[in-house]
């Protein structure tokens, strides 16, 4: 089983060659994502991909502080500072003490 940063990289991977396939169908030369080449087309295509990999890579930072801001809840809620429904997560829980605590 793949981990999930592995996983992050595959969408990265998969979103550069639906640009690939896509320029090949279009027949349109497109520069590879974040390569700055005044000779290929910058079309909107080209930049919602870009747009799209932007937010995939964030996931790289995002989902470790999730994953400690539940780490955080888990903690609040064995002390007592906080209850966790169901259907709610810790990390969300956990941020909203925290706000509440320290100002939003």
């Amino acid at each position: 089983m793949k981990t999930w940063q592995e996983q992050v990289d595959r969408g990265i991977d998969l979103l550069k060659l639906c640009q690939q396939l896509q320029s090949e169908k279009d027949g349109v030369d497109r520069p590879d994502p974040f390569i700055i080449d005044k000779t290929k087309v910058l079309d909107e295509f080209a930049q919602d991909i870009g747009a799209a990999i932007t937010n995939m890579a964030a996931l790289h930072k995002l989902i470790p502080q999730m994953m400690k801001l539940a780490e955080l809840g888990r903690r609040l809620a064995d002390e007592g500072r906080i209850s966790v429904d169901y259907g709610d997560d810790y990390s969300t829980a956990a941020l909203d003490y925290v706000c509440a605590q320290y100002g939003k």
